[in-house]
């Protein structure tokens, strides 16, 4: 389930549109903290969402049950390539461009039914461009783009959380 890349579509598939375990805008904003956390993405939002649906322990299944066929395959095909394939133009070096061409059209069919929720302001589509351009055409460290554009996205929204936050309906003192 892990190989390949296309986890996060496979999550999407399962949890929002199948089971509607969770709203797409929740989905969304999971990934994107899951994103600036070390690890894989796919990996974060599993551990993630089995805790938030199951505890510790629904946690700990869903890492198990995400990271374990994809090692066992890569084990697998590991010791195929390096045994039969490891030669330009071989049945193995083709079988990779295969699954690599498939995720990416994974990664785009998730991220075009996403972005009308992701992008749903004025503010949403410059972050989203700000970061397209300096991390995507400049090529400038993902570190520095992240420490750029935290702070602002922070800013930008930090109104619109505070009055969405519950308890946020509390009386100032004074």
């Amino acid at each position: 389930m892990a190989f390949g890349g296309g986890g996060n579509a496979q999550l999407y598939q399962a949890l929002v549109l199948r089971r509607a375990w969770m709203a797409e805008r929740e989905f969304l904003e999971t990934t994107a903290l899951c994103r600036i956390l070390p690890g894989p993405v796919f990996a974060n939002t599993a551990a993630h969402l089995g805790m938030r649906l199951g505890g510790v322990v629904g946690g700990a299944l869903a890492l198990l049950g995400v990271l374990t066929p994809g090692a066992l395959l890569m084990l697998l095909l590991s010791f195929a390539y390096f045994r039969f394939g490891a030669v330009p133009g071989s049945l193995a070096e083709s079988a990779l461009n295969g699954v690599a061409a498939a995720a990416i059209g994974l990664i785009l069919a998730t991220m075009l039914r996403q972005a009308p929720i992701a992008l749903d302001s004025r503010k949403a589509v410059l972050l989203a461009l700000g970061v397209f351009v300096t991390y995507g055409l400049l090529h400038w460290p993902l570190l520095l783009v992240l420490l750029m554009f935290v702070p602002v996205g922070m800013a930008l929204y930090w109104q619109e959380a505070a009055e969405t936050w519950p308890g946020s309906e509390v009386e100032p003192r004074g």
